[in-house]
């Protein structure tokens, strides 16, 4: 009878540690803490993340109230997109942002940019070896009449897509495009828009590194002007004729003009009494 008391008392006491130690396990795993990225303040749903740590910084924080999927780095915050609004303070998990491979060239474009696309070819691309990520400048040339006319519009602008190829691609040194999009501040856009409709467009690749300003013609082909005709230096000859018109007695002049190619009423030319009848000058 002792002996059964004893392993009773010996079977209570150990399951009295284990309660007492699952029980410290529980309340130490419930006060644990980790370090989570965590908002400082709230932001906007599409919000492109180019410097995660403009938006986000490390706290404590518990590891039971851990959002699934939290974010523990900066690094994989780097170049996404959020889908989501993300209030401030609150703790950032994968699922609020876009994946990287999903994100469209509107989330690379740098804030207050515009992508804008051109036709193009090898020539006109330095024989294919515009990249994306490669800086260019644009000349414009305006040809007529056996002349060629070429300006650069722009300097040390970003190449932020080759067609649909946003990234290098690490296996061509170079590739034929049919379109190059480039990133460019508004006015920059609009005043490109007025030039691409009136000429061709080449892109000068840019070494690496290279940020200098060329400065080589800083005038600019005028747009849809038309020339002005002089006339003293190259009178206009027109055909005239006056109708002489009869009313009795009297007898009236009345001048008509030739103008591309109709005769029309000019009443500036000066008209003579005479005999009825028609008459033409020149």
């Amino acid at each position: 009878m002792k002996s059964k008391t004893m392993i009773l008392m010996v079977v209570a006491v150990v399951c009295g540690l284990v309660a007492s130690y699952l029980t410290s396990q529980l309340i130490a795993q419930k006060n644990k803490k980790i370090q989570l990225l965590v908002a400082k303040k709230s932001i906007p749903q599409w919000t492109p993340i180019k410097n995660p740590g403009e938006f986000f910084e490390q706290r404590e924080w518990a590891e039971s109230d851990a959002p699934q999927g939290a974010v523990t780095e900066m690094k994989d915050l780097q170049d996404r997109v959020v889908l989501k609004d993300i209030a401030e303070n609150t703790p950032v998990a994968i699922n609020m942002l876009q994946d990287k491979s999903k994100v469209g060239l509107e989330g690379m474009l740098a804030p207050k940019t515009r992508g804008i696309a051109i036709t193009v070819n090898a020539a006109t691309t330095a024989g294919g070896f515009v990249q994306p990520g490669s800086h260019v400048d644009v000349v414009h040339t305006v040809r007529a009449q056996g002349t060629s006319d070429s300006k650069m519009i722009l300097e040390n602008v970003l190449v932020r897509a080759v067609d649909q190829q946003p990234v290098r691609p690490e296996d061509k040194a170079s590739m034929i495009p049919a379109t190059v999009t480039l990133e460019l501040t508004p006015e920059q856009a609009l005043k490109l828009c007025q030039f691409k409709e009136s000429g061709s467009l080449t892109l000068l690749l840019r070494p690496f590194g290279d940020n200098t300003k060329l400065e080589a013609d800083k005038s600019e082909v005028a747009l849809n002007k038309q020339p002005v005709e002089d006339k003293k230096a190259t009178p206009r000859r027109d055909n005239r004729f006056i109708q002489f018109i009869s009313n009795g007695p009297a007898t009236k002049g009345v001048p008509f003009i030739q103008r591309d190619k109709k005769w029309i009423n000019d009443p500036d030319s000066r008209t003579d009494s005479g005999p009825s009848g028609s008459g033409e000058g020149s």
